[in-house]
């Protein structure tokens, strides 16, 4: 290789590499495909998988070639692209709050480019202290250039700040307040110091406001965060239970699903709880939900990578931006899902290969930083090419899934049956598939092949009204001991809900399996309890309890 090619390798591939990995890892949130259902994620999935195999190469080539250019491009590509997709995001918000642009959940007007204000909330919290950062080193710059861009992000911290209350994400709300103080003592430590030792009682007084206000968000959503509280109490009976995981093909909400059962089977438990119990996708923190699904181990391997690359950030001033990003990340984690959601792994992923790039730096050894670092890439690659062609596959079945859906919601099971059967080998990791693939198996009177399908589906989620619909299957077939089992089932999972028990008052009617004592105490329990919601259908099964009393003569016993 000649001297002049050599020479501009390396002033290219840094460029190329801190360019890159920016730019098209950060577009990953503006990744949309109005074809698939907001809430599945694969197309994006996709894109940040392929750009992965692109830019780790290019890492990698760029750190053999000149390391410290490359450090020093990626970290600074890194911060300004977060902040342009930050910036683009908070303007999407405030379109959508001004009634603009469109909302991709039908029950909230502000999620940004995502289906739910929680991650998009997180999302603008992982930007808001790298714009800090720069806005404050820039701070006092005379020249035109540093002008300019102290006012770039200003302009970004002010639109994520007029954004970010609107979201309601408490987990976000939190994250962005420790993420800029963090980046605030950083880079005004020595002043920070002196005012605190000056100002004692001021201080005292602004913890004391921020503990008031704590409870204040306690309060605002406290059935929510009741709720949390539950999962996070259940989810650590899990992991004590099994500290090696229990993931085995199964996901964390049919893992939940039947802890949970076990609870409020077991265990003496309050009214409160009962009542704020559900039926949870996530574990509302990403490091107990790694502790059930894959072992305590890889929990553990987790965070104590990220303190360390927090120590790394926390090791150099100039570090402070990417370091509360991460640190914001960090919080966000204990109280949302943000790793299974793509657009923000793309921030995990900038954030720790920039503080990664740095902490290679400092090994002055540079062939030992490569051996390092190579694994790394190809552990990276191996993950992005396994899971482009997993999401690959899983988004061509859903295409096909989704026109096929239109005549289960119309009610022509027999076709729905036929149709789903034969995508079922494809689909069978989505649990609302299975349910209505079950369901509809059961409407059509094939009861052996709906119980195995619906069996399949506990694998993958946790939700009751799979246990009811067992249990109706099982009754209409004759096995009666079947059905009350999964009923009894459906009632301790989420012993606030009214149907599984107005079904037990039917399959207690039986003239074959007739159970007076057992029938009377059901039918109290519908007739008397309090729903969450009082609908059309809490009333209509009451009347048909009612009516099945009178014709067991049973209702002047009541």
């Amino acid at each position: 290789m000649s001297v002049e090619l050599r020479k501009w390798l390396c002033r290219v591939i840094p460029w190329l590499a801190g360019l890159l990995l920016a730019g098209l890892a950060g577009g990953t949130v503006l990744v949309t495909d109005g074809s698939l259902p907001s809430d599945l994620l694969g197309t994006q999935w996709m894109w940040l998988s392929a750009v992965m195999t692109v830019v780790l190469p290019l890492w990698l080539a760029g750190y053999i070639v000149n390391p410290q250019r490359t450090v020093r491009i990626v970290s600074e590509s890194v911060q300004w692209v977060l902040m342009g997709f930050g910036a683009v995001e908070a303007l999407h918000g405030l379109g959508q709050i001004a009634g603009i642009y469109p909302s991709n959940h039908s029950l909230f007007v502000l999620t940004g480019t995502f289906y739910n204000p929680g991650p998009y909330s997180g999302y603008l919290a992982a930007v808001l202290p790298v714009a800090l950062y720069r806005m404050l080193i820039l701070n006092g710059k005379k020249d035109r250039l540093s002008v300019v861009q102290y006012y770039l992000s200003m302009c970004v911290l002010l639109l994520i700040c007029c954004v970010l209350p609107s979201g309601m994400s408490r987990a976000a709300w939190i994250a962005s307040l420790i993420s800029c103080g963090y980046v605030v003592l950083r880079v005004y430590r020595v002043k920070v110091k002196s005012f605190v030792s000056e100002h004692r009682y001021a201080v005292l007084g602004v913890l004391i406001l921020g503990l008031l206000s704590a409870s204040g968000a306690y309060f605002m959503k406290r059935d929510s965060a009741d709720g949390r509280l539950l999962i996070g109490k259940i989810t650590s009976r899990v992991i004590a239970a099994s500290p090696w995981g229990e993931g085995n093909g199964r996901t964390f909400s049919a893992i939940y699903g039947d802890a949970q059962e076990r609870y409020f089977t077991d265990c003496e438990y309050s009214e409160s709880e009962a009542w704020v119990a559900g039926t949870p996708d996530f574990a509302f923190n990403e490091y107990l939900q790694i502790a059930v699904e894959y072992g305590v181990w890889v929990s553990v391997l987790l965070v104590t990578v990220l303190l360390v690359l927090s120590m790394i950030a926390g090791s150099r001033k100039h570090l402070a931006g990417m370091g509360g990003c991460l640190v914001s990340l960090m919080v966000f984690a204990c109280f949302s899902y943000p790793l299974h959601i793509p657009a923000i792994v793309s921030v995990w992923l900038l954030a720790v290969m920039a503080l990664c790039g740095e902490g290679l730096v400092m090994i002055k050894r540079k062939s030992v930083a490569v051996i390092i670092l190579l694994p790394v890439v190809v552990a990276g690659l191996t993950a992005s090419v396994n899971r482009y062609g997993m999401y690959s596959a899983r988004t061509r079945a859903v295409r096909q899934w989704m026109p096929v859906r239109v005549l289960y919601h119309s009610g022509a099971f027999k076709a729905v049956a036929e149709e789903y059967g034969k995508l079922y080998d494809k689909m069978s990791w989505h649990k609302d598939f299975c349910f209505e693939y079950g369901r509809a198996l059961y409407k059509t009177g094939s009861y052996g092949k709906a119980e195995e399908v619906l069996l399949k589906s506990m694998t993958v989620s946790g939700d009751p009204m799979i246990l009811n619909i067992l249990g109706r299957n099982a009754h209409e077939s004759g096995e009666y001991g079947k059905a009350e089992m999964y009923l009894l089932r459906s009632t301790r999972r989420l012993p606030e809900r009214v149907y599984p028990h107005y079904l037990l008052v039917k399959l207690y009617a039986e003239p074959g399996y007739f159970d007076r004592v057992k029938l009377v105490r059901e039918a109290e329990y519908v007739l008397n309890a309090e729903p969450k919601v009082n609908s059309t259908a809490i009333r209509e099964m009451r009347q048909e309890v009612k009516k099945i009393l009178e014709d067991k003569k049973l209702w002047k016993n009541q």
